[in-house]
């Protein structure tokens, strides 16, 4: 991934952490305090834009970096619609050394950005790539803590 990309992904972070954070204070504000509060959601407006503009960078800068977050963004809203009903008794993200992969009982690899172990004991992960898939107890050989 190309250097400035990091550099505006972790803007991006910053900003939407900001952002929610005045997202908090919006909610704080007495209803009676209307100004206060369009200051407040001006800033939140402002804020969507400059995220808006630092995406359409890295999208000019490297369009396959700009698909991979796109695919990742979707992937988590998919994984986290999916995990909403199951009871993880185990999730790995990428540690220190940036490893998280499960491992097949055929002995395939597969990385990933979460792998979760339900109390089941299926698998369910988001791949590098954004996909979400799921795997019954008895294809996993081992996770990545294992």
């Amino acid at each position: 991934m190309h250097s400035q990309v990091e550099t505006l992904l972790k803007k991006i972070s910053y900003i939407e952490t900001d952002m929610e954070l005045h997202k908090q204070i919006l909610f704080s504000i007495p209803s009676n305090q209307k100004e206060e509060m369009e200051k407040v959601m001006q800033t939140i407006s402002e804020q969507k834009q400059q995220v808006r503009d630092l995406r359409r960078e890295i999208k000019r800068l490297d369009p396959a970096a700009y698909d991979r977050i796109l695919a990742i963004e979707q992937g988590t809203k998919m994984f986290k619609t999916l995990a909403q009903d199951k009871q993880f008794d185990r999730v790995d993200t990428p540690d220190d050394s940036g490893a998280c992969k499960i491992t097949l009982s055929d002995g395939t690899d597969v990385d990933c950005l979460v792998a979760a172990r339900e109390e089941n004991g299926d698998w369910m992960i988001l791949t590098r790539d954004g996909e979400v898939k799921q795997f019954p107890k008895g294809l996993v050989k081992q996770g990545t803590m294992s």
